[in-house]
């Protein structure tokens, strides 16, 4: 089974939630190293799919072992994430301040944070599919004094929509892409709000060709006519797994200066120019830790175990 049919399956959800809601963390811990071991032992299609994304990450000169050691390292992350995800929500500790392992805010992004909505033109927040990005989310959102409304994917499956129900217990609006929540995001950002949406996941349709690790890959284009549109200001974000000097682990969210969307005088050459700051940024939270990228389906249209 690939991850795409795995994750759209609200039964596989459902179990997961309550598998980690209620195994304590020993149990969980166990439970999480046995589904990443067998991944990496079986194959399925999203051991092959995150394989290939890592060696057009990691370059086509790593060699195998290495290149499989990140595999497993990636879906034991992976697995790890969502059991604390669903320990977490599931025994109701919603507030930032009650989650184990701690989400913290590195210092330069709140000042970041503060930077964009202090400007009054609107905060884009564009994030990165990185460690537990759903728990360092719903951090995020408790961090800013504001409501976040976050686009999210279209017709969701019931697998998704689950995950979007955990989601929304944080300060966070959670609105499927359509005519009508674009509108309202484009609204919102006038006005000075915040508006979040992940831009590194390939999409059912919409995606384009962009340049993405020095080759072509597929991904979604659109959001970046949203603050040529509105004059919004951007900011890319991200989250990692780290260890302090204590020895215990916490999640980190990272973040880029706020930047303003540059003009030429044509349209579409505006949207390829600023679409290429944007996945600079994005390359180089991917660099600083590949193998937290939670990326289970193909970003490039070729793979190590034939075409998606």
């Amino acid at each position: 089974m690939g991850a795409k049919a795995f994750f759209t399956k609200g039964w596989t959800t459902r179990l997961g939630f309550y598998l980690g809601k209620y195994l304590p963390p020993r149990g969980g811990k166990y439970v999480a190293g046995l589904a990443s071991r067998s991944i990496v032992t079986f194959k399925p299609d999203m051991y092959w799919a995150a394989r290939a994304n890592l060696r057009h990450v990691l370059g086509p000169e790593t060699p195998e072992k290495e290149l499989h050691q990140a595999v497993y390292r990636m879906f034991s992350q992976a697995s790890h994430g969502y059991y604390e995800l669903f320990h977490n929500v599931g025994r109701g500790r919603i507030n930032v301040e009650e989650f184990h392992p701690p989400v913290r805010m590195a210092p330069e992004a709140r000042m970041y944070l503060d930077q964009g909505l202090a400007s009054g033109r609107g905060l884009f927040v564009l994030g990165v599919h990185m460690s537990n990005f759903d728990l360092a989310w719903i951090g995020l959102s408790q961090y800013v004094p504001v409501p976040m409304q976050a686009l999210s994917l279209a017709e969701p499956p019931a697998g998704f929509e689950f995950f979007n129900r955990l989601r929304e217990k944080g300060n966070v609006i959670i609105t499927p892409i359509s005519a009508r929540s674009l509108r309202d995001a484009m609204a919102r950002l006038r006005d000075g709000g915040l508006v979040i949406t992940g831009v590194d996941r390939p999409l059912a349709e919409g995606n384009e060709p962009v340049e993405f690790f020095g080759a072509t890959a597929y991904l979604p284009t659109g959001y970046i006519r949203i603050p040529l549109r509105t004059d919004c200001l951007v900011m890319t974000i991200a989250a990692y797994y780290e260890t302090g000097e204590d020895g215990n682990g916490f999640y980190n969210v990272v973040a880029n200066p706020p930047m303003e969307m540059e003009r030429t005088g044509d349209a579409e050459t505006d949207v390829a120019h600023n679409l290429r700051r944007v996945l600079s940024e994005v390359e180089g939270f991917i660099r600083r830790q590949p193998d937290q990228w939670m990326m289970f389906v193909p970003v490039w249209p070729e793979t190590d175990h034939g075409t998606y």
